[in-house]
């Protein structure tokens, strides 16, 4: 004899396959069964309840020396067959005359054991009475369950198995991708792992909800279909999703197959309800599925018992805790129960219920947006928003205005949470509608003309602005034409023409009084005292902003008030009074952070920087007034909230604002330490302004003509004008890379960028900092959010700008002279 321990005996099968991800679920469930004897992994079908299950008995079999036994109920039909597959396993006789269940507790009583029964769901019922005599009768037994929905045995620790973990960014690292990866290889072993794939791979398993049966489903396709091509025919055939071993189990053979075997366990009713809710998109709530779903074959009250039913089967899954609940299907069930309800007959029925609700939703948010609940409509309203988008995307001939009519209550929503471009291709359709009611025709071109105004396209924004006042005018109705008023106003400011703006407002103004809107009223002395700081009368504009945040505030209006204190704000500093201004913008930027209210976020962001730069600031602070701790976060400094401010109007697409955030930084940031780049980035606000037809405001003026002046001291006329005209030949996106690397770090002490001369770009500087740290090509595109063949591209330019064939080279020239980029 060795001395070495005979194996512990048992049958579990030997997997076939290396099982990717699930180190933190192991670990859980390791440490669950030392506290439960029975445990149930329940999950979707092809979520990997089977493959989790195994390896957590070949972890824990050395714990149970009467080995670790495992039982597939598959193919188990009849209740009676339960017991004699779990005696068939264990490989125990049966005596004669006695009943199988007892021959298996015969067997168990005096052992330590482990029993995995795999596959349970069809014979649920008869799998919880026989589990229950067990573990009465058994002491020494421990057991764990897969199956689609819980035993419901009292005891039982129920462990909800999801997706693999889903990628971010560039997907690097995630469970899902690993997974498609080593399955793909086993397809072709040449299956390329290039960024452009990677990205591919990512997208195709979010999509697939990072479901380990659809994700090998998927790779198996790669020999025949590239990622991409799978993916598009998966949103038309999801038959495409096939395994090719022919020793797979039938049921998961194809995706279709493993869903037609969830659907099969379902009683009538619950399959009425599963296919009626997939109509919903995301999460939804339970008033709404009581809405949508009831009727014909489901009353209202017997939603709820039937909604639960479909969790405990795992076709919905619960979202949120407490009070909070939500449910959600996977896509790929939303996706098969879709198709089931095309083949019912009653989609357009349900489909028309679902809009119905959504549209009712969309009008009491309206209201509540506008009232003291704020907030709370506003999470409301996005959560609910993939509902919205499926009510606007779909077609229904028995609804013909709906599409006008939710676009019509929902814009002030995606004004609020920054959803701009969205909204104005919807709006745009709706507002292509010429057979419309009258009032929803004006509604629709109101929300057009404000959506164009906020992203900057005045021409278009007054057309639709003066087609909806007209229409007003038509109808009587004092409201909406005091409202399409004030953003002609609004338009008339940013082009500069103050003495429209304020005939506009004030026209306004007085429609407001006349009817008692006292929110009105305070929009209008708001706009008023915005149009007044921007021509640089602080004096007049304090006074009409603070009136404005009083009228706001005892309105519950808290968005509202979060804009009027950003302009009361801005009127305070131009005064004098910085600490006072500080104040009154940081109260601003906390509403809007709280409302997730993106434009206030971003403008306050940038009032705030403007304020702190004109203190007195502390030495070595980098144009703000407080040097950042070690490890700051963005956005605590002036640089970091100017760069935050101008990624947040770019994104929204409000080009007024980013001219002036870019003023901003070449004045406060860049001037001291680059000054070509920092007329590089005025050369390319003028040009953007010039495009926009809005020059920059009086009160804007004086800020940049002193820094005008110090740049052409430093440069000397001609190098600044080359600079200045360099600047002018920028796109949109350069002049936002300039703007942004601009404010990237803090400068070396003294003395201009020490790389200008190279003639870098922006993004060639960040790169180069980052070759400094001795990154490859694949990090610098995690850093920067670029593909890695594009920093290749970058780091060939910079050599080859440089005057250097290496990498090495390359650094040690930046430690001789200084890191690159850190002002810009």
């Amino acid at each position: 004899m060795d001395g070495s321990a005979a194996p512990a005996p048992g049958n579990l099968p030997a997997a076939l396959t290396g099982l990717v991800g699930r180190d933190d679920e192991i670990e859980r469930l390791a440490s669950l069964l030392r506290a439960t004897r029975l445990l149930t992994v329940t999950g979707t079908g092809g979520c990997g309840k089977t493959r989790l299950a195994l390896a957590l008995a070949e972890r824990r079999r050395p714990d149970f020396p009467d080995g670790a036994w495992w039982v597939d109920l598959a193919a188990s039909t009849e209740h009676e067959h339960v017991a004699t597959a779990v005696a068939a396993a264990l490989g125990v006789a049966q005596s004669p005359g006695e009943e199988e269940a007892a021959t298996v507790i015969r067997h168990l009583r005096p052992r330590t054991a482990l029993l995995v029964l795999d596959n349970c769901e069809q014979v649920v019922a008869a799998v919880a009475v026989l589990i229950d005599r067990l573990l009465t009768s058994c002491p020494g037994l421990t057991v764990v369950a897969t199956s689609r929905e819980v035993i419901g045995v009292s005891g039982e620790t129920v462990f909800r198995l999801g997706g693999l973990r889903l990628p971010d960014g560039d997907g690097a690292g995630a469970e899902a991708v690993e997974l498609f990866l080593q399955r793909a290889r086993t397809a072709d072993p040449w299956f390329p792992a290039t960024p452009d794939h990677a990205d591919a791979v990512a997208r195709l398993c979010r999509r697939l909800d990072g479901l380990p049966l659809a994700i090998e489903l998927a790779a198996a396709r790669v020999g025949v279909l590239g990622v991409a091509e799978i993916a598009d025919r998966l949103d038309r055939d999801a038959a495409i999703l096939r395994h090719p071993s022919r020793t797979a189990p039938a049921r998961h053979q194809t995706l279709q197959a493993t869903l037609d075997w969830s659907h099969r366990l379902l009683t009538e009713p619950e399959r009425i309800l599963f296919r009626r809710l997939s109509a919903f998109q995301g999460t939804f709530s339970l008033a709404a599925a009581e809405a949508v779903a009831a009727g014909a074959g489901i009353d209202p009250g017997e939603v709820v018992d039937l909604l639960a039913g479909l969790v405990v089967k795992s076709l919905v899954l619960p979202v949120g805790r407490g009070t909070g609940y939500r449910y959600r299907m996977l896509e790929t069930i939303r996706q098969y129960g879709e198709r089931t309800l095309a083949l019912s007959g009653e989609r357009e029925a349900v489909h028309a219920a679902h809009a119905d609700f959504y549209l009712g939703l969309a009008e009491e948010a309206r209201t509540g947006v506008e009232g003291s609940d704020q907030a709370r409509w506003l999470d409301l309203m996005e959560a609910e928003h993939d509902n919205v988008r499926a009510v606007l995307r779909r077609d229904l001939p028995s609804r013909p205005h709906l599409r006008a009519g939710m676009t019509a209550l929902m814009w002030p929503f995606w004004y609020r949470r920054g959803y701009y471009h969205e909204a104005r291709s919807w709006l745009e359709q709706a507002a292509a509608d010429a057979d419309g009611p009258r009032e929803l025709r004006a509604a629709v071109l109101t929300g057009a003309g404000v959506l164009a105004f906020l992203q900057c396209d005045y021409p278009i924004a007054c057309e639709r602005l003066s087609k909806a006042r007209a229409l007003y005018e038509e109808a009587g109705d004092l409201a909406g034409l005091a409202t399409a008023l004030q953003r002609l106003g609004s338009v008339a400011r940013e082009e500069g023409r103050f003495a429209d703006a304020r005939r506009l407002h004030e026209e306004s103004l007085a429609i407001w009084t006349e009817l008692g809107d006292g929110a009105g009223v305070a929009a209008s002395l708001d706009y008023l005292g915005f149009a007044a700081w921007l021509e640089g009368d602080a004096v007049r504009a304090v006074d009409l902003c603070r009136r404005a945040v009083a009228a706001f505030r005892a309105s519950g209006r808290r968005q509202e008030t979060a804009a009027a204190m950003i302009n009361l704000g801005a009127a305070t500093r131009l005064t004098g009074e910085t600490g006072r201004a500080e104040a009154i913008l940081r109260g601003s930027l906390e509403i809007a952070r709280h409302l997730g209210y993106q434009e206030g976020i971003a403008w306050a962001l940038h009032e705030l920087a403007l304020t702190l730069a004109s203190a007195e600031p502390e030495p070595g602070a980098f144009g703000d007034v407080r040097a950042p701790e070690p490890g700051a976060a963005e956005g605590t400094t002036v640089a970091g909230m100017l760069r935050e401010s101008l990624a947040t109007h770019l994104a929204l697409g409000d080009r007024w604002r980013v001219a002036s955030v870019v003023e901003s930084i070449a004045e406060i940031v860049t001037t001291p330490v680059a000054p070509r780049r920092a007329a590089a980035l005025l050369g390319a606000a003028g040009a953007l302004r010039r495009t926009l037809g809005a020059p920059a405001p009086p009160a804007d003026r004086p800020a940049l003509t002193a820094c005008v002046e110090t740049l052409h001291a430093a440069l000397g006329a001609r190098a600044f004008a080359d600079a200045w005209r360099g600047g002018e030949t920028m796109t949109l996106d350069e002049m936002a890379d300039a703007a942004v690397e601009a404010g990237g770090e803090e400068p070396a002490a003294g003395g201009p960028e020490p790389f200008d001369a190279y003639g870098l770009t922006g993004r060639e500087l960040a790169v180069l900092r980052l070759v400094s740290r001795g990154m490859t090509n694949r990090e610098i595109a995690g850093e920067l959010h670029i593909s890695a063949g594009t920093a290749g591209v970058h780091v060939s330019n910079i050599l080859r700008k440089l005057g250097v064939t290496s990498r090495v080279q390359a650094a040690a020239m930046v430690r001789d002279a200084g890191p690159p980029g850190r002002a810009g």
